[in-house]
């Protein structure tokens, strides 16, 4: 593990190197004899994240220790992304075990969380304070949890299953203002998931709002890159205040 983070490191030429923590519900097909054949998906859900403060040793203390050696190595230039953090008192137990992996003395090192779980909206001067340095959106799972939809399955038995997406109005309101939160706050906020993706006329908005970066899989980061400048030119052209690029996004659809 961290010779292939190594490897993915080195490949990239002194950029930073954001490495999200393993979040298990993805893989809950393979997990799920560990948790019981009957686990149903809210129970699962219980268990997303990185949720397993009272287990000594966990899948995060071997990540940890990667994260280590890779700076005892001289690789300074990777952070870690915790995901599916919902309360700041989960936040404070996973920093405090970072701590005493020792990657809290390393003065490069940042420490971010997914945004995907509603209370983020509400408290992130909270977890600022707690010590979040940054957030990454995260547009797929905040969806399925601000309209109570299942992420897996939306068009298979909702009639509307169409406009419950990431360009609803509350979701559009979410990352508006996630994105103006974390610049109020001077910390960074990227975004990632589908929504770039499937609705490229949402980048103009997310630039406007204050956007640091845009995380998208290999195969669309092509198309991505055309739409960021293309929609940074038309920023200059004719600047738009947030809610105004908000408004004209809406109306396109």
């Amino acid at each position: 593990m961290v010779r292939g983070l190594g490897q993915v490191i080195g490949g990239l030429q002194g950029r930073p190197v954001f490495y999200r923590a393993l979040d298990l519900r993805e893989f809950h097909q393979q997990v799920r004899p560990f948790w019981g054949e009957t686990t149903i998906e809210l129970e699962i859900l219980s268990r997303h994240g990185a949720t397993a403060a009272d287990i000594p040793v966990t899948l995060l203390d071997l990540e940890l220790a990667v994260l280590s050696r890779l700076y005892q190595l001289g690789e300074a230039n990777v952070h870690l992304i915790l995901p599916f953090i919902r309360s700041v008192e989960e936040f404070t137990i996973y920093r405090r075990r970072i701590a005493q992996a020792g990657l809290m003395t390393n003065s490069q090192f940042q420490l971010w969380i997914m945004a995907e779980v509603p209370s983020v909206l509400f408290l992130l001067p909270e977890y600022v304070e707690a010590g979040v340095q940054g957030i990454a959106i995260g547009t797929n799972d905040l969806t399925h949890l601000l309209l109570g939809t299942d992420r897996n399955q939306r068009s298979l038995t909702n009639p509307l299953a169409h406009t419950l997406n990431e360009i609803h109005p509350a979701c559009l309101r979410a990352w508006q203002h996630l994105i103006e939160g974390a610049r109020a706050l001077n910390i960074p906020c990227s975004i990632c998931g589908d929504a770039p993706v499937l609705y490229p006329n949402l980048i103009p908005s997310l630039i406007r709002w204050g956007i640091r970066s845009i995380s998208v899989s290999p195969d669309a980061v092509n198309q991505t890159y055309q739409a960021i400048a293309e929609a940074e030119q038309a920023l200059r052209i004719e600047p738009l205040r947030g809610d105004q690029a908000s408004d004209k996004f809406r109306n396109q659809f």
